[in-house]
């Protein structure tokens, strides 16, 4: 009887901690690939990450052989782990040692991690980051350099679909592009919201959506009012008396760049890497030598003006970039104190708000920013 009665509370135990263990994800120390021109930098299969033939992890920057310039120092973009978290590393970190265990992993609410968006659309929200990022870095890269790009707005981009609502049932995804809106033109995100707002509560209209790799569409959705109590998607409050289409979106733009650039970064996703693209982009163009020959990684989304934004998970990417044997992070400004408290002897961290910031930081770690035309007075 005693050792039913241990097996039970075992078992009960073990089943309490894995249900506190669902509302949480872990975040690990991930891997710093290096961003190259090598086009040894590829995938073993289509499920793999980009790895140079020696294995080490990489992602590809890709610009017309006669405009590329040879290399000098390595820069690398760094990645997080994250992934549900076990009962152990529950029970671990409850007790305050999961980091003993687990180096730099650390426990994450999963609101935290996910905010508005349902799981089942997280990986849809953060391959679409990627793409933005790529964009805005190539954009930034570019604008810096003194090149002209042209902007073309295409639509509302559909980022996260809230359940139960006339988006859903409608059939609207993530990833959705909304072109038109009830007969009326949709080229950016305001363009929407605008004609929403117009619209009455369980009004039927019609939405032209363009699906990738399926062409455009024409969808009938009801649009219904928030329920009183229910805040709508993003948090704000509940307005009964309003329409409520329920869809977080973005304007969706492209550019016309001068020249062909591509980033592969394989199945990484997220925006953190933009300014590390950026910085790779720039070296590539200019004289190869913005790193003065050193070992540099950068954190931080870029938008096309080459503002610096934060991003999650800095004390696990100082882990990876110091196991990397980096020798200067460059951090945006809201993350200087986590990096540093992570960073060793050995691994010198410096925060940064604009890609001009950046710059001057490789500057005076010895870069050469000799081929790079003086920042204009608005940046």
């Amino acid at each position: 009887m005693a050792v039913v009665v241990v097996v039970v509370l075992v078992a009960g135990g073990i089943v309490f901690l894995r249900h506190r263990a669902s509302q949480y994800f872990v975040y690990s120390p991930g891997s710093a690939p290096q961003l190259v021109t090598d086009a040894t930098c590829r995938a073993a299969s289509s499920s793999d990450n980009l790895a140079l033939p020696g294995g080490s992890p990489c992602a590809r920057v890709s610009v017309p052989a006669d405009r590329a310039h040879p290399v000098e120092g390595r820069l690398y973009m760094v990645d997080v782990l994250v992934g549900q978290a076990t009962w152990p590393q529950y029970a671990l970190a409850k007790l305050g040692l999961l980091k003993r265990f687990e180096q730099g992993t650390q426990l994450v609410p999963a609101e935290a991690v996910l905010g508005g968006t349902p799981a089942s659309q997280l990986t849809c929200q953060t391959n679409q980051q990627m793409v933005g990022a790529t964009e805005a870095a190539s954009v930034a890269a570019l604008r810096r350099l003194g090149y002209s790009v042209k902007e073309n707005n295409l639509g509302a981009l559909v980022a996260t679909v809230a359940p139960n609502t006339a988006a859903e049932r409608g059939g609207v995804e993530c990833n959705d592009l909304i072109t038109g809106f009830d007969g009326k033109p949709v080229h950016t995100a305001d363009d929407l919201r605008a004609a929403e707002n117009d619209a009455k509560p369980g009004q039927r209209v019609s939405l032209t959506v363009e699906r990738v790799g399926k062409g455009g569409k024409t969808d009938t959705v009801t649009l219904h009012p928030t329920l009183t109590g229910t805040p709508s998607l993003g948090g704000a409050p509940a307005q009964p008396d309003r329409p409520f289409l329920g869809v977080a979106i973005q304007s969706r733009v492209t550019f016309t760049l001068p020249f062909h650039v591509q980033f592969d970064v394989g199945s990484i996703g997220g925006p953190s890497a933009g300014l590390a693209m950026t910085l790779a982009l720039l070296d590539v163009l200019s004289n190869g030598k913005l790193t003065g020959g050193h070992k540099v990684a950068a954190t931080g989304t870029i938008d096309t003006d080459g503002n610096v934004g934060d991003v999650g998970g800095v004390a696990q990417k100082t882990v990876a970039v110091r196991r990397a044997g980096v020798q200067l992070f460059l951090v945006p400004r809201q993350e200087l104190a986590v990096a540093r408290s992570e960073a060793g002897s050995s691994l010198k961290v410096e925060a940064v708000s604009t890609l001009n910031q950046a710059l001057a930081d490789l500057g005076a770690f010895g870069g050469d920013l000799s081929a790079l035309p003086p920042p204009s007075r608005s940046s």
